[in-house]
Formats: structure tokens, sequence, C-alpha cells
């Protein structure tokens, strides 16, 4: 099978743990990198991946053939013009959350990626995460029976990181990390869940430092979550049934599921193992791109429609 070539636009952290997870990955590799500065493409080909080319503009390296998968890691603000440049280069990509800064982007990425028949998928890595696909099958099996009530909480002390601060970069507790408890939601509740009240402390920038949001599914099935980038919480969550209820710990990065009966009586647990959720997206977007798909399974673009339609809301209601 050819090697499947990965391009990374945009040099920064995330960027690199993205690099470094697909390092020795068989079958896939880096095969370009680009930043808007030369140097600081070549620094981070070097440190990173040193067979990949450094580009000092984006346009240079979505024009490179040999490129299946364009992998967008810029600053939020950016991800519209970034997607839409490697679209008319006819380049397949993965970008990574939130996925755009509106609703309207999005479906305007999505036009233009299905009339050139080109691949498109968010980088939700819990998606892909095998952990995930195990809450939803005990879910499914009915082994908490109806769900009545989920919870969730997503915290780090990141108040210092320039762009999260800074509006005109998309910052904000809930544009960061606010997607990943809406995500889990949204795949436990359908994705007609719908933000029914928010509570947020901002910063004089006007920028949201936490948030707690509350979604509500059908049947007045409700999700309460809080995230903030004052303070590391636990980043657990739950989800309740009627016959039992489901831990999980850490939501954005699965550690751990756990499953309890109705008298709260451990069941069974299930231990996170194998690559990393980057591993896994990059790997599952090779895998749809070689049987000649648009979309993700795991990721579908009604996912990421509805969740951008989801943050627009939220955003209003602040």
């Amino acid at each position: 099978m050819r090697m499947f070539n990965v391009g990374i636009l945009g040099c920064g952290q995330i960027a690199a743990v993205m690099a470094q997870n697909l390092a020795g990955v068989d079958g896939i590799r880096v095969a370009a990198v680009a930043s808007r500065e030369k140097k600081r493409a070549t620094a981070f080909a070097k440190k990173y991946c040193p067979d990949a080319k450094a580009f000092g503009t984006y346009e240079q390296m979505v024009d490179m053939k040999e490129i299946d998968l364009v992998y967008i890691s810029t600053p939020n603000t950016y991800h519209y013009e970034n997607a839409i440049l490697c679209l008319k280069a006819y380049k397949n990509i993965l970008v990574e959350k939130p996925f755009t800064m509106s609703k309207a982007e999005a479906d305007s990425i999505f036009t233009e990626a299905k009339n050139r028949n080109l691949f498109v998928c968010e980088a939700m890595w819990t998606a892909f995460m095998p952990l995930h696909k195990v809450i939803l099958g005990w879910i499914k099996d009915g082994r908490i029976g109806s769900v009545r009530y989920m919870s969730s909480n997503l915290g780090y002390d990141i108040k210092d990181v320039p762009r999260l601060t800074d509006p005109m970069l998309g910052g904000g507790a809930y544009l960061d990390l606010g997607v990943y408890p809406t995500h889990l939601a949204m795949s436990v509740l359908g994705d007609d869940v719908y933000p029914i009240a928010v509570r947020c402390r901002k910063y004089s920038t006007g920028i949201d430092e936490d948030t707690t949001f509350v979604l509500e599914g059908q049947g007045g099935v409700q999700n309460v979550s809080y995230v903030t980038m004052d303070a590391r919480t636990d980043g657990d969550g739950s989800i309740v049934g009627d016959r039992g209820f489901i831990r999980i710990r850490n939501i954005n990065n699965y550690e751990s599921v756990e499953l309890f009966d109705k008298d709260g009586k451990l069941v069974q647990k299930e231990e996170r193992e194998g690559f990393s959720g980057y591993t896994l997206e990059v790997q599952a977007c090779a895998d749809a791109i070689r049987n000649g798909l648009i979309q993700c399974p795991q990721m579908p673009w009604s996912r990421t429609a509805a969740l951008a339609g989801i943050s627009d809301r939220v955003l209003s209601m602040m």
C-alpha cells in the first residue's frame, strides 16, 4: 500500500503533538509542514519530522501534489480561510476543533468540498477513541436503561496562553473546551440537543473565562457542563440512566469508563490502550479517503454542522 502523506498547516503546539504522534506510524508520514515564516517551518520540521518539506507559505504546501491530507492547526479564526484555500487546491482536510467560528462557515466549507468531491473532517479526536464506542455500545444495548441525565466538566489553568484570551483568535473557554462535553452530549442524546441556559464569567476582552451551560435533548433530558480556563478540574463525566450509570474519566482524552448498575455496583470497567486520539483520527481519515469517502463515519459533516450551530447559540447567550 502506498504511503499516505500528511501536510501540517500551522506550526503551533498542537501541530507539534500531531507530528510526534504520527512519527513511526505504519503507512502514514508527515510529508510537509507550512508556516507563514519559513524559519519557523524549517525549525519545526527539523525537530519533529526531519523528512518533511518545509514551506514558508501555505499556498506552496497545498500545491504539493503528493499531499493526501492537510491537517489545519492554525488559530480558530483562521480555520475557514485555510480550509477554503486547501479545498480550492483540491486537498482533503482535517480541521482542528472548533471547526469554524460559525455554522455558516461550516456549511460553506461542506458545500465547497461536496462540489469538488473532497474529504473534510473535524479533528474531534474523542469520536475516534475506542472507549467512545464502548460508551455508546453500553447505551445502545440498554445497559443503563433510558438516559435521564448527563453531567461533565473540563478545565485547565491555561489563562496565560495568549491566543485563548484574544477575541481576534477565537479564544474562550467554550470554544476551546466546551466542544468536548457538547460533542459527548450529542453523541448520547442526538444532534438536535439545544442550549437552554448559559452562564459565564468574562475577561475584560469579552472572552469567557469559564462557562456553565445546559443542553436539552428529546424528552427533556438535560446535560449540564462546566468548562474553565482558570483551574484544573477532574475532567470527568457521568451518564445516568434509569437502570444504572456510566462514569467517564477525562472526557477529552478518555482514560477509563465504568459501568454501574442501579444500586451503584461496578459491573464493568474498560481502560484506554493503543494509539493516541491524534493517530486514530488520521488513520480513520486515511481509511475513508482510500475507500473513496468524503466524510468520516465517526465524525460526519452533519455532526460538525450541528455542533457549530450549538456553539453559535451558546456564544449568543453569554
